[in-house]
């Protein structure tokens, strides 16, 4: 628990008691730890998971953007070819019917591929650029709950696309929240990268369902896979820091724990798991649609 010092400063401390009987009446005695240091550790590893992930998502989209631009100078390069054969054509008249009409062909397909991947690049950058800026920047803003789902989806496809596995988004595409969404990024990065990790069996084509609805006056963000699912024993545990099933293999055991921090703290709404080995896992969100006067649960 946080605990408070006559100077006003904060500790945190663990509260160990031991009752004990006397003839006359009963007594306890009460210990307490001082953990600062370790919760401040603590802290500091799950900022530095943080900062990895979006470094990860750096590296992801750079490469990922690489393909369009290529494609498309590509493009530009054989049509700017073809307009000085064009060119060199008509300056010697020699410019027939049928080189005209092959140039018009070559120039519509040439444009048209420019375009394409113009468009599919400039829609890279722009996920990218939001949900970027969101993680780091940490703004209370407003925003359409359904569309930036997708826009957090869009910025993962660097790691999505190289597995088999089907994502979809569904739900209400009118709910408006006020809240702050890189927090929200951050959490629906976790899980997908932990399904990734962890639900999946090589070979395997799964699927993953990220539902939106309105719930009082809040929203709630139903996310789903149909993995191997956990035991009990481990779901009891899921939120704990430092908790992983793949210790040894890259697992840093934070990814559910910032989940959870986010979810309650930075959000200000609950987070619940459940899962049944051989069922998948779902874990449910659920935020209020407006924060208090954009200040974070403490």
């Amino acid at each position: 628990m946080e605990r408070r010092r006559v100077d006003n400063s904060t500790w945190w401390g663990i509260l160990d008691a031991i009752p004990i009987e006397f003839e006359d009446a009963p007594a306890t005695i009460v210990w307490h730890y001082d953990i600062t240091d370790q919760k401040l550790a603590e802290r500091e590893l799950v900022e530095a998971e943080k900062l990895a992930s979006l470094g990860g998502l750096v590296a992801g989209i750079a490469h990922e953007v690489n393909t369009p631009i290529g494609v498309g100078l590509t493009a530009a390069s054989f049509l700017e070819e073809k307009a000085t054969e064009i060119s060199e054509l008509t300056n010697e008249g020699a410019l027939t019917k049928e080189n005209l009409e092959a140039f018009l062909t070559a120039s519509q397909q040439s444009a048209s591929m420019i375009v394409s991947n113009l468009h599919r690049a400039s829609d890279l950058v722009r996920s990218f650029k939001q949900v970027a800026v969101d993680q780091s920047s940490d703004e209370l803003r407003t925003f359409k709950l359904l569309d930036y789902v997708e826009e957090i989806l869009r910025s993962l496809l660097p790691q999505t696309k190289k597995t088999p596995h089907k994502i979809t988004v569904t739900g209400d595409e009118d709910i408006m929240l006020s809240s702050y969404p890189g927090a929200l990024s951050q959490i629906i990065t976790n899980l997908v990268m932990n399904s990734l990790a962890h639900a999946f069996e090589d070979g395997t084509t799964g699927e993953i369902g990220i539902v939106v609805r309105r719930t009082g006056s809040g929203a709630q963000v139903d996310y789903r896979d149909n993995g191997r699912g956990v035991t009990p024993e481990v779901l009891g545990c899921i939120f704990d820091p430092f908790f992983t099933t793949k210790r040894g293999s890259g697992g840093s055991g934070l990814g559910m724990h910032i989940v959870y921090n986010l979810a309650t703290r930075k959000l200000g709404g609950t987070v619940a798991c459940e899962s049944e080995p051989g069922q998948g896992i779902c874990v449910r969100l659920t935020i209020p649609l407006n924060q208090d006067n954009g200040q974070e649960k403490q």
